[in-house]
C-alpha cells in the first residue's frame, strides 16, 4: 500500500525528497498516526521535502482508517512478519530511495519547526568540505524536559562487567556531563540520522539483531569503513519509554541477552566473547536457579532459554534475527508456544530447542522444553 509522492522538491538523481522519515511500527498505531499528523502538518511536508514511510512489522489488529487513504508524501509498507527493527529500517530505506534516512521511534514526540532544522542540517552536512557524515544522533529529553541518555561507548567485556555495579538505568549510555556534541562511538536508533550513502557501503543495518545493540553493531561498522558518527544535542525530541526506565519481562530479557552476545560473537576479539559467554551462561544458571526456588517459572523458562541460546554460540551456531523472536515468546506469559524456527513442534506438547553441545562441541542429545513447566528442561549429564 504506497501513496504517490509530490515532485516539487526531490533528489534529482531519483526524483524523490532528500529526506524520507522511517517508522517502524509494531502494535504502537496510535502512537504512529500522532508522529504522522505531526509531520505531515509541517510546512516542509507539503512543500514536497522530505517523505513519511511507515514500515509495519505485522502488527495484531486491523489498520487504522487513517493509514487505508494516505497523502501523497506518505507511503505505508505492511510487512508479513516482525522481523525485527533492523530489517524493519532495511525495508524503508529500500523502499525511500532517499539520501537522508530520519529514524523516529514512534514513541517520541517533536515540536512544531523542529523537521525544518532537521533539514537545515543536511544542508549544512551536504556542504561540508570533509563530507558528509554517516550517522547523526540527535538529543533525547525526558517527558519532564530532563536531558535522556542517547550516546554510548563501544561495549567491551571489561566494560561489561563494571556496568553490572551500577544501576540499570545508567549502564547503557554516557553520563549527560560526560558528553559533547561532535563524533562518539554510537548514537541510539530512537532519533537517528542516517546518510543513505553509508548504508549502501555497509548493506544497511545487520538484520541477525531482532532488536537492540543494531544500532551499536552499525555505528561500529560504518566507523570501520571511515564514516563518522556524530551527536548533536542542538536538535531534540521527547522519548517517552526508554528501555532503562522499564521493568524487563522474560521475553524481553532472552532478546537483550542474544544481542549482547551477538555483538561481542561479531565485532570483538574472541577472548573476549569467550569471557561474555561463559557470564552469561553462568548467570542463567544461577538465576535460573534462584527463580526455580522460589517458583517464579516465567523467569526460571526465560533463563534457561538463554543459556541454550548462549550454548549455540559456543558450538557456533547462534540462532539470528526472527528465530531469536521465536525463542523469546516462549518465555512470555500465558503464551503456549507454535513454533517453526529453533523450536520444533512434537505430539507430546514439547518444544525440541535443537541441540546442545558438551564442552569439546561434540553434540549431546537434545534439550526439551515444556509450555508447562520451566521444570522439564533436562541437561544431559555429559553437558
Amino acid at each position: 500500500m504506497v501513496a504517490t509522492l509530490p515532485d516539487n522538491e526531490s533528489s534529482p538523481a531519483k526524483g524523490l525528497p532528500r529526506l524520507a522519515v522511517i517508522l517502524v511500527n509494531y502494535n504502537g498505531w496510535p502512537d504512529v498516526d500522532r508522529v504522522v499528523e505531526c509531520l505531515t502538518a509541517e510546512p516542509e511536508f507539503h512543500a514536497g521535502r522530505f517523505q513519511v514511510v511507515v514500515v509495519d512489522n505485522a502488527s495484531r489488529g486491523p489498520i487504522p482508517d487513517r493509514f487505508t487513504s494516505l497523502p501523497g508524501g506518505v507511503r505505508l509498507l505492511i510487512r508479513p512478519d516482525n522481523g525485527g527493527f533492523a530489517v524493519g529500517v532495511n525495508a524503508g530505506w529500500r523502499m525511500a530511495g532517499s539520501p537522508w534516512l530520519l529514524i523516529l521511534n514512534p514513541d517520541v514526540e517533536i515540536e512544531r519547526g523542529w523537521i525544518g532544522q532537521v533539514l537545515g542540517r543536511i544542508a549544512d552536512y551536504d556542504r561540508r568540505p570533509a563530507g558528509s557524515p554517516g550517522i547523526v544522533g540527535f538529543g533525547l529529553r525526558n517527558p519532564d524536559g530532563t536531558v535522556q541518555g542517547s550516546v554510548g561507548v563501544f561495549p567491551t567485556l571489561v566494560r561489561t562487567i563494571r556496568e553490572q555495579f551500577i544501576p540499570r538505568s545508567r549502564r547503557k549510555y554516557q553520563a549527560g556531563w560526560r558528553i559533547r556534541p561532535g563524533r562518539v562511538d554510537w548514537v541510539t536508533g530512537a532519533c537517528m540520522l542516517l546518510n543513505a550513502s553509508m548504508m549502501a557501503s555497509v548493506g544497511g543495518m545487520d538484520e541477525d539483531f531482532f532488536l537492540y545493540h543494531e544500532e551499536v553493531a552499525l555505528s561500529r561498522t560504518a566507523q570501520d569503513l571511515g564514516w563518522s558518527v556524530e551527536y548533536d544535542p542542538g536538535l531534540g525530541v521527547i522519548h517517552r519509554h526508554p528501555l532503562q526506565d522499564r521493568a524487563i519481562s522474560p521475553k524481553m530479557r532472552v532478546i537483550i541477552r542474544h544481542s549482547k552476545l551477538l555483538y561481542f560473537w561479531k565485532h570483538l576479539p574472541g577472548w573476549q566473547f569467550r569471557g561474555i559467554l561463559g557470564i552469561v551462561r553462568a548467570e542463567a544458571m544461577v538465576r535460573g536457579a534462584a527463580a526455580r526456588l522460589v517458583g517464579n517459572r516465567l523467569e526460571a523458562r526465560a533463563w534457561g532459554i538463554i543459556r541454550s541460546i548462549a550454548d549455540g554460540f559456543r558450538c557456533g551456531h547462534p540462532v539470528r534475527g526472527r528465530e531469536v523472536l521465536r525463542l523469546a515468546e516462549d518465555a512470555d506469559p500465558g503464551r503456549v508456544p507454535d513454533h517453526r524456527g529453533p523450536f520444533r513442534h512434537d505430539p507430546a506438547g514439547r518444544h525440541d530447542a535443537g541441540p546442545d553441545w558438551r564442552k569439546d562441541g561434540s553434540e549431546c542429545r537434545a534439550t526439551t522444553i515444556s509450555p508447562l513447566s520451566a521444570s522439564s528442561w533436562r541437561r544431559p549429564p555429559s553437558c
